[in-house]
Order: structure tokens, then C-alpha cells, then sequence
């Protein structure tokens, strides 16, 4: 797996001190309902804060988030396609 995948599996157990340990998060899963992370919108705005301070990428419009928070690998691909842009 990506060196991105890793350290966002750890920012989400530790930032959002979920009840799940690392080794159940996979590329599909989900960040929202029944069988996903059960995040909500205190969390997401943890995990935007956490992005940026990990990996140094912004997450600055709703449209983008819409589309980027639906699963651990859309995360992935966004974070790896931002650091290669700048």
C-alpha cells in the first residue's frame, strides 16, 4: 500500500480517536454510515484541519469534499494528485 494510505489510516484512528483499530480501514471504505467509519461534520472538519497539517494539502470548497470524502481511496488519490501538482 502507498505511503499516503498509511499515514492517513493513522491520522484518522489518532486525530479522530475512532473506536476501530488501522487494520479494518481499506481503500473502500466508507467515512459515512452504516458500515463505514461513522464520521459526521465535526469529524470531517478534524480531518480537513489533519490534511493539511499532514500532508500540506488544502481542502478549501464543499463541492471538492462532496466528492473526495466518499471512501479512504478517494482521499488517497486526491492527497497523491495535490502533492503532485505543486
Amino acid at each position: 500500500m502507498s505511503d499516503t494510505f498509511e499515514r492517513l489510516k493513522g491520522l484518522l484512528v489518532s486525530r479522530l480517536k475512532l473506536s476501530v483499530g488501522e487494520e479494518v480501514i481499506n481503500m473502500d471504505t466508507t467515512l459515512f454510515g452504516p458500515g463505514g467509519l461513522g464520521l459526521d461534520s465535526i469529524d470531517v472538519l478534524e480531518l480537513v484541519v489533519g490534511i493539511k497539517k499532514e500532508f500540506g494539502v488544502d481542502i478549501t470548497d464543499r463541492e471538492t469534499a462532496e466528492k473526495i470524502f466518499t471512501s479512504i481511496g478517494a482521499i488517497v488519490g486526491y492527497i497523491d494528485e495535490q502533492r503532485r501538482i505543486s
